[in-house]
C-alpha cells in the first residue's frame, strides 16, 4: 500500500543535480514501496529549461511517475500564474489539488517552501 505521494515540482527537479536531500527522496523511493513521486510533466519541462538533458533523465528513474497536463491543469496553472505563480508550481499545486483517486493524501516535496505559502497546499519541505 502507498502510504506517501510527494509531487515533485519544477525547482525541486532543478535542485536534483546537486542536493542531497532531492537525492535521498529518490534513493529512499526507489527502496521503499510505500513512497510513490510524482513529477507533472510542466514542472519537468520547467526545469529542462534550467538544466536541458534533465526531462530525459527523470524519465529514465523507473521511481518517478508523471502527472500529465490536461485542459483544466492548463486553466489551473494559467490562472496561478497571473497570480504570480511559475508555472512549474501551479502545475505542482494543481496535481496535489485534483489527484483523489491515489487514496492517501498527497503533498509538494519541494526546496522553495516558500512558494506555497497562502496557496493552502500541503508541503513536504526538502530544507530541513
Amino acid at each position: 500500500m502507498i502510504l506517501h505521494h510527494l509531487v515533485l515540482d519544477a525547482p525541486t527537479l532543478t535542485a536534483l543535480s546537486g542536493n542531497r536531500q532531492v537525492s535521498a527522496l529518490i534513493h529512499r523511493a526507489h527502496f521503499e514501496a510505500d513512497t510513490r513521486l510524482w513529477v507533472p510533466v510542466l514542472s519537468a519541462l520547467e526545469a529542462d529549461r534550467v538544466h536541458p538533458g534533465l526531462a530525459e533523465h527523470i524519465g529514465q528513474l523507473d521511481v518517478v511517475h508523471t502527472v500529465d497536463l490536461d485542459y483544466p491543469a492548463v486553466l489551473a496553472v494559467a490562472q496561478l500564474h497571473r497570480d504570480g505563480v511559475p508555472p512549474g508550481v501551479g502545475a505542482a499545486i494543481h496535481a496535489v489539488r485534483h489527484l483523489p483517486e491515489w487514496g492517501a493524501d498527497a503533498l509538494v516535496a519541494t526546496v522553495e517552501p516558500k512558494a506555497y505559502q497562502g496557496r493552502g497546499t500541503p508541503v513536504f519541505d526538502l530544507n530541513r
